[in-house]
């Protein structure tokens, strides 16, 4: 299996977090590391479940991810995952000043 890349711990665990909740997997919250499967893997994770994790995620850290944006290896791992999130965070202050505000404007 490939490593995923280097993340910080804090923010895998705010990610990791969502994910037991959003699936409510609690009982396997412990076992869950950057290289544990989720597509494929987590029986909880199916095309739905999915698409509440993206609204969870986007709800937590304030950020906006479009569906065009999603390539099938960010939900591989824990840890790509988090990579993803990671990248979003970053460039939201960025990649935000280009969305439309509120009635239109930009």
């Amino acid at each position: 299996m490939t490593r995923s890349p280097r993340i910080p711990k804090a923010l895998f665990a705010d990610v990791k977090a969502v994910v037991v909740a959003t699936l409510d997997i609690e009982d396997q919250a412990d076992d869950l590391e950057p290289e544990t499967g989720l597509y494929g893997n987590l029986a909880e994770l199916d095309s739905l479940t999915v698409v509440r994790l993206i609204v969870a995620l986007q709800k937590r850290f304030g950020i906006e991810i479009k569906i065009d944006e999603i390539a099938s290896d960010v939900f591989e791992t824990l840890g790509r995952l988090t990579a993803f999130v990671e990248s979003r965070v970053r460039c939201e202050p960025l990649c935000g000043a280009t969305t439309a505000a509120p009635g239109g404007a930009r």
